[in-house]
């Protein structure tokens, strides 16, 4: 792999081993993928910061990086970890709290910006063909897809290695020959309500990168479409027609056309007839966004409370928590468990219920897989209604 001299100077601890240590992981995992040189980012994203995930182990990796005396070198944000930082949910476990605030000083010492946010566009934007080192499926697939930015799926350890030296390898989804769709996707009469299993459907049957034809154009319910399909299928690029930006990626002469319509999806989704016994609701994976918060509220803001053994997660930014300070009391009013910084996929849960109602099929996909719970993919309006009953 070429380095240029400050590169190699970096790698040689004239910095500090922690320095070197970082471009360390970033040269060895290029080189095993074959990239021939580094390039500079703009901003990293730091998945696997969640004690629950990363364990002690984790936890002393990044301790030995800030004992190295560290800091970000660009514009690093952290995605969530495992604790509600209001300290105050009746659904999240806060047993691993101590843990996950040392954690979470060891970042936040070492210069990386406080988001705890799966959508870290909301605190900066990518722009088109800006290279990126981000960790979070949702979050790159968002950046690579809707605003034609360059980054891969990075791990965790990766991400953080890419804050603290500006740099990452030029390889795979940075290269435009990458950026190619062999695949078209045609809806048939698909309404946003049900992307989240369309997205699930995608991951479990294309493993090309698709162009998806007859999108509407409906941001929330794209997030929830590409973030289930970079959950269950892996995907880093799903091209976006009259979306994506022009010239950030090209289309296969020869890309098979496939047809899907709604039945096609609905075994991805399944019915809210069938739930039963103790229910959570979860709302806000990926987080919510400004506008996704407004709409809950007013679907709310007239109801009384929920229904008996029903229960509602709502998961948003760290952000969120003075700018919503009074629409966030009146949700805990009406019983609704609103969680800053966190999310239920990587944290503990103080009781497991029988069924799990989400309009998210990353929600779904992980809360089933890594929770064992039942869960029912649905419309938002729809989980309100059941929830809260006619009132």
């Amino acid at each position: 792999m070429y380095l240029t001299r400050e590169q190699e100077k970096i790698l040689a601890g004239e910095y500090g081993w922690a320095y070197a240590k970082a471009l360390e992981i970033i040269v060895k995992v290029g080189g095993a993928l074959g990239a021939e040189k580094l390039i500079p980012i703009t901003h990293a994203h730091v998945s696997g910061i969640s004690y629950t995930n990363i364990g002690d182990p984790g936890l002393e990796f990044i301790r030995d990086f800030y004992k190295g005396g560290v800091k970000a070198n660009v514009y690093t944000t952290i995605n969530p970890g495992c604790i509600d930082l209001l300290g105050s949910s009746r659904i999240i476990s806060d047993e691993p709290r101590d843990k996950q605030l040392e954690i979470n000083q060891y970042l936040e010492r070492m210069g990386f910006k406080p988001t705890y946010t799966c959508i870290p566009y909301i605190h900066r934007r990518p722009v088109v063909d800006e290279h990126l080192a981000w960790g979070e499926s949702s979050a790159v697939i968002f950046a690579n897809s809707v605003f034609g930015a360059r980054t891969n799926r990075e791990g965790g350890p990766l991400a953080l290695a890419a804050g603290l030296t500006g740099y990452t390898y030029y390889y795979g989804l940075h290269l435009l020959e990458n950026r190619v769709a062999e695949v078209k996707i045609v809806l048939e009469d698909i309404e946003p309500d049900y992307y989240g299993g369309l997205g699930l459907w995608i991951g479990d049957n294309i493993r090309e990168t698709p162009i998806i034809m007859n999108l509407k154009p409906s941001i929330p319910h794209i997030k929830l479409l590409l973030a289930a399909a970079a959950a269950s299928g892996g995907h880093g690029l799903i091209v976006l027609n009259n979306l994506t930006p022009p010239k950030t990626y090209s289309v296969d002469d020869s890309a098979e056309k496939i047809h899907v319509d709604k039945k096609d999806i609905m075994e991805y989704t399944g019915s809210l007839s069938d739930i039963q016994g103790e229910v959570i609701g979860y709302i806000g994976c990926p987080h919510l966004d400004p506008f996704e918060f407004e709409e809950l509220f007013n679907l709310i803001k007239t109801r009384e409370k929920l229904k008996k053994d029903y229960k509602l997660l709502v998961s948003i930014p760290r952000i969120y928590a003075d700018l919503y300070r009074d629409e966030i009391l009146f949700l805990k009013k009406r019983g609704v468990d609103v969680v800053v910084g966190t999310c239920p996929i990587v944290s503990i849960l103080r009781d497991k219920p029988d069924y799990i109602v989400t309009n998210s099929g990353k929600a779904a996909f992980y809360l089933k897989r890594l929770h064992g719970i039942d869960t029912v993919v649905a419309p938002l309006s729809n989980i309100i209604e059941i929830l809260f009953g006619d009132q």
